[in-house]
């Protein structure tokens, strides 16, 4: 019986490569589910304007208390004309279900989406960060 198991021949490890995680993505996504009194909303405000500065392009969901952001001034003045940073603007979207079940209104500068809506963009982008 024992005749039966063979050992397989050892695999040669293919050479390191560099981390590809050390140069920043072209496209950024960022997912923020905490409301803005939360210590996220401004690491998500910093990395935003950093990519910005860099000419990346950034896309960041809200969702879950996460969509309260909308209303806070880091965000208002990311959205407005000013927030232009070599041109690019970050595109931001909103968990729809999430918005109405806390009252927020629909903006025009915002998409409202669905889940949907994160998946493509997860599947879209470089890179993705979570703030929950």
């Amino acid at each position: 019986m024992r005749d039966s198991f063979r050992r397989a021949a050892p695999q040669t490890r293919a050479p390191l490569q560099r981390c590809p995680c050390t140069a920043m993505a072209e496209k950024l996504g960022i997912l923020l589910t905490t409301s803005p009194e939360n210590q996220n909303t401004q690491t998500v405000l910093q990395i935003t304007r950093a990519a910005l500065a860099q000419g990346k392009e950034v896309r960041i969901f809200l969702m879950c208390d996460g969509v309260h952001n909308l209303h806070h001034p880091g965000f208002i003045s990311l959205l407005g004309q000013g927030a232009k940073v070599q041109g690019l603007t970050p595109e931001v979207a909103v968990c729809a279900l999430s918005a109405e079940q806390r009252a927020i209104q629909e903006q025009k500068s915002v998409t409202w989406g669905s889940q949907y809506d994160l998946a493509t963009l997860v599947s879209e982008v470089d890179r993705f960060l979570a703030f929950n």
